[in-house]
């Protein structure tokens, strides 16, 4: 939920860009924007008349008025909010079977233009037992035909009817690319259906490029459906691969008194003095803490909050058992990790607060006791990774460090990425090594973030998370790092010394990253790598538009354009370089991503991928 800084630090760069203004610091190269989602059409967008009176300094004060983004200029947006509405209508017609209140012909127009919408020759990509994946490798030819709205109607629902989507038919429609010609608009739509039938179920995943009239009204009407993507999805059987067994692994009055509501309850009961925060940034930690050899977990919190140690049972519940094990603590927690920092044989946990990191020791029995402190003033640490990077027999420790200054929200209050597309210039990522030694037994850590090359200028950029492998296989571990607002970092490992070599690999990746993962997806020997960025469907059409940073330069248009792109997969060509392959893998459009994990999920030998995606739901209330 970080992204209430990114929505609103967008907000003003629109507001910047429709004026005029722009930031002609040097983005990626532009043929790191999207080809997938850009067209020259689009580019060449006539600039539409700008309104002087959209914001009004009054005294110290900016007030912004209410988004209406057909008065600042930006018809393309106003356009596709009322094109998004009736796609909206048209997903509920198709799911309400004829009786929705919605009628097809206030949508679409008489004599629609439109091709075959299921493609006849699709391929297979993926089949198991229970699921079968297909999607077109290359679109054969479309011939266009003139339908009625009631016609189309039939068309899309008989063609959802074929695949398998049947009942409790839900949809979803994104437009991402919006170009505007006189009284007439195209939209790039991302299509999504699912739904049940009898034997399982199915979704329908598609891109459409729709062709409108009527554009000034508030009722556009479709003229025209071609098909760009087309992918589907069969999966046999009526039970979900996955069940939800939350309460009945963490059931108990820890679980129904604090955890079971969300961050908006708490807001509402603790004191900002205790550094609540609103976004839900705290993460969790897993390992054997007790040493039974099962799982456990450790729930970090927001401030005024006890952070929370579930301990596994045999039968796989969990006990909750953070008080007894010295780990209740009330301060904001971030990043956690369970290993063994002192080589004991037993699980340490090292915890991320405003003040530093924690480092607890475990006596054996999964009790804590505070070993050491880092405090890191300068900045907030936000997520750890562990590695012995210099191969001296212990666990090091690396610490993302999103934002300059620590405490009450100030990830939100104090983040000012500069410039927003590129930004360098949040808080310093800190490396410590472990130099513990057996002989004296005590734990001792030592910054080596400088001595070891990674403290150079590309060491501030707003980093969310942190990722080890050795992915050029000469024995020593390299470390990646996911950073919003901007481009990533590749630190190659030479003998203990850095060197961000993520330009010459291709894996700068320049975006808002929120994190990265390590696997060998396509069983080459070799890791890739996966990064999760946000993906938004506003940014897209919005960087499209010719009016948008009107005076910078090719190539920061081209990083901003990048900047809103998804997820991105580089495969890992064995000489030092990757090849980005999100594309043609089909997992670019992770939605609005957050984490990720290579995991084989049903035992076959090859990596999956799971990717954590959402934003807030509270209520819109048109307030920036």
């Amino acid at each position: 939920m970080e992204r209430i800084t990114c929505s609103l630090v967008v907000a003003i760069a629109l507001i910047v860009g429709c004026r005029g203004q722009s930031n002609t610091s040097a983005g990626s190269a532009a043929a790191d924007a999207d080809p997938q989602a850009s067209t020259q059409d689009v580019a060449r967008a006539a600039s539409p008349a700008r309104n002087a009176d959209a914001v009004v300094d009054v005294g110290s004060e900016l007030q912004i008025s209410k988004d209406d983004p057909s008065k600042t200029g930006w018809q393309s947006e106003a356009f596709s909010d009322s094109a998004g509405t009736q796609l909206k209508h048209l997903g509920e017609i198709l799911a309400n079977s004829g009786e929705s209140k919605y009628k097809i012909d206030s949508i679409v127009a008489d004599a629609c233009s439109v091709p075959q919408l299921r493609p006849e020759q699709l391929e297979p990509v993926y089949d198991d037992s229970q699921t079968l994946v297909r999607r077109t490798k290359t679109l054969e030819s479309q011939t266009d035909q003139r339908i009625s709205a009631t016609e189309l109607e039939s068309l899309v629902r008989n063609n959802l009817h074929e695949l398998g989507i049947v009942s409790n038919i839900q949809s979803k429609f994104k437009i991402f690319d919006v170009l505007l010609r006189g009284d007439e608009a195209t939209t790039r739509v991302y299509v999504h259906f699912s739904g049940t039938n009898d034997s399982g179920r199915a979704q329908m995943n598609a891109t459409w490029l729709c062709a409108w009239t009527d554009i000034e009204s508030s009722h556009p009407k479709i003229t025209s459906v071609r098909l760009e993507k087309y992918e589907e999805v069969a999966i046999s059987g009526t039970q979900p691969a996955f069940a939800d067994k939350t309460r009945a692994v963490f059931d108990g009055p820890v679980f129904r008194e604090q955890l079971q509501y969300g961050v908006d309850h708490w807001l509402d009961r603790i004191a900002a003095s205790m550094s609540i925060d609103i976004g839900g940034w705290q993460g969790l930690a897993i390992g054997d803490v007790n040493g039974d050899d099962l799982e456990d977990v450790y729930i970090c919190q927001p401030g005024g909050l006890p952070n929370r140690l579930y301990v596994q049972n045999v039968d796989g519940s969990a006990r909750e058992v953070s008080a007894e094990a010295g780990v209740d603590w009330v301060d904001s927690s971030h990043g956690a990790l369970i290993v063994d920092f002192d080589n004991d044989g037993d699980q340490d946990l090292a915890v991320g607060v405003p003040s530093g990191v924690v480092l607890m020791a475990n006596d054996g029995s999964g009790k804590f006791i505070v070993a050491a402190t880092k405090v890191l003033p300068a900045a907030l640490p936000y997520s750890l990774a562990a590695a012995d990077y210099d191969q001296d027999g212990d666990l090091d420790l690396f610490v993302c460090c999103y934002n300059r200054r620590g405490g009450v929200n100030q990830h939100l209050l104090f983040a000012r990425p500069i410039p927003y597309h590129d930004a360098n210039n949040g808080g310093r990522n800190v490396l410590l090594r472990n130099d513990a030694t057996p002989a004296n037994g005590k734990w001792q850590f030592s910054y080596a973030t400088g001595k070891t090359g990674l403290d150079q200028m590309n060491n501030r950029r707003f980093s969310y998370a942190a990722a080890w492998e050795d992915f050029d296989d000469d024995g020593d571990l390299d470390i990646y790092i996911a950073n919003d607002f901007g481009r990533n970092n590749l630190y190659r490992n030479d003998n203990g010394k850095f060197v961000d070599v993520a330009p010459s690999a291709n894996v700068e990746d320049i975006g808002p990253g929120m994190s990265a993962c390590w696997g060998d997806y396509d069983n080459d020997g070799r890791m890739d790598l996966y990064v999760s960025n946000m993906f938004s469907s506003a940014g897209n059409r919005i960087t499209g538009q010719s009016q948008f940073q009107a005076t910078a330069d090719t190539n920061t248009r081209g990083a901003f354009r990048r900047h809103a792109r998804c997820n991105s997969l580089f495969r890992n060509l064995g000489d030092g370089k990757f090849r980005d392959v999100s594309v043609e893998n089909g997992v670019d459009l992770g939605r609005w991503a957050w984490g990720s994990r290579f995991a084989d999920i049903n035992n076959d030998g090859w990596q999956d991928l799971i990717v954590t995606n959402g934003f807030i739901t509270q209520e819109d209330t048109g307030d920036l």
